[in-house]
């Protein structure tokens, strides 16, 4: 049996379809905490420190820092949801296994994972432009390219979160995967201060996780500043990497599932 994206059949919607509908069934459990952590840290961060920081970079700090947030909200969102959420799904609840003895196919149930991690990224990440705007923070027209950088930025993580979540066998190893990456990433990828800060060993390290490149874009749209070259790089370099984890994921869960 063929395995990978190209083995992949429209029929992993339903893959998705069937986490929506659960989704929307306990809506009100899903929604006020997974703002929890983004509202704390534009309170933390961009009215608390920004209140000491006047400018960084010649911008308001919460303008500043507004990009970081928002792009945590995406991946965080989908990380949780293509690890823990997944994990759960695959092993505890035995639904992948139910899924596959259906015309779905292992990849799909993959691809299907990973499309509906980025689909609560972004919806993570829209509920937080949406306060951002209310506080006064959006008032540039290019802003309206940011959700769709959004769902991207989740779909790299969710697909890279499927990968990790195919490769182990207990729940508790979760823990060095955040402790090593994620919580690594969002603070050393530009999040709130500006990856130039660093010494030039910790920048080469930034800048090869994609998620640098993904808040490098969303600040430049937010403030309205003019693309370059090296944004246009910076772009390529989250698609590609996008591509190749989640063909990497659905090959990883196509062969946790079939054996």
């Amino acid at each position: 049996m063929k395995a990978g994206i190209l083995a992949v059949t429209p029929a992993f919607f339903r893959v998705w379809r069937r986490n929506s509908q659960v989704y929307v069934a306990l809506l009100k459990f899903n929604i006020l905490p997974s703002l929890a952590e983004p509202v704390l840290f534009i309170t933390v961060f961009g009215l608390g420190i920004g209140s000491y920081i006047t400018e960084i970079e010649g911008v308001p700090y919460i303008e500043f820092v507004a990009a970081g947030i928002l792009g945590s909200a995406a991946i965080m969102q989908a990380t949780f949801e293509c690890t823990y959420g997944s994990f759960f799904r695959m092993s505890i609840q035995g639904t992948f296994e139910s899924i596959i003895s259906t015309p779905v196919s292992a990849s799909e149930v993959g691809l299907g994972e990973i499309s509906w991690g980025a689909s609560r990224g972004f919806v993570n990440s829209s509920l937080v432009l949406i306060i951002l705007f209310f506080l006064g923070i959006l008032d540039r027209w290019q802003v309206m390219f940011i959700p769709l950088l959004m769902f991207v930025a989740a779909f790299n993580f969710a697909a890279i979160a499927v990968l990790v979540t195919s490769r182990i066998a207990q729940m508790e190893y979760f823990r060095f995967y955040f402790a090593g990456f994620i919580l690594p990433a969002q603070f050393l990828c530009g999040t709130f201060f500006p990856v130039s800060r660093f010494p030039e060993a910790v920048q080469v390290i930034a800048w090869t996780i994609p998620f640098t490149s993904v808040i490098d874009i969303a600040r430049t749209l937010m403030l309205g500043r003019p693309a370059d070259f090296a944004l246009f790089l910076e772009g390529a370099w989250v698609f590609i990497s996008t591509l190749i984890f989640t063909e990497l994921a659905v090959r990883s869960m196509h062969k946790r599932l079939v054996r």
